[in-house]
């Protein structure tokens, strides 16, 4: 290690490597990854982020729904 350790962002990028970025200060992500992000300052703000962490969710456990559903056909077909 270097004398100096320096912190990075370390945000995934799409080509699946790392953000090498200096996180903001205080922070531990780079400006483009959400550093600077304070969140939603009112309540219809938190409200609507709120509802669509919520759709996200369904999206995800309906899609992992799927993907069981097919494995298991594909177990049984199997056997």
């Amino acid at each position: 290690m270097s004398l100096v350790e320096t912190k990075i962002c370390g945000a995934k990028l799409p080509d699946g490597s790392q953000c090498m970025a200096e996180p903001v200060p205080g922070k531990n992500r780079c400006h483009r990854h959400g550093g600077a992000s304070t969140g939603a300052k009112t309540a219809e703000g938190r409200k609507r982020q709120s509802e669509g962490a919520k759709a996200r969710w369904r999206e995800i456990h309906q899609a992992l729904a799927m993907a069981q559903a097919r494995h298991n056909a594909g177990t049984e077909a199997k056997t």
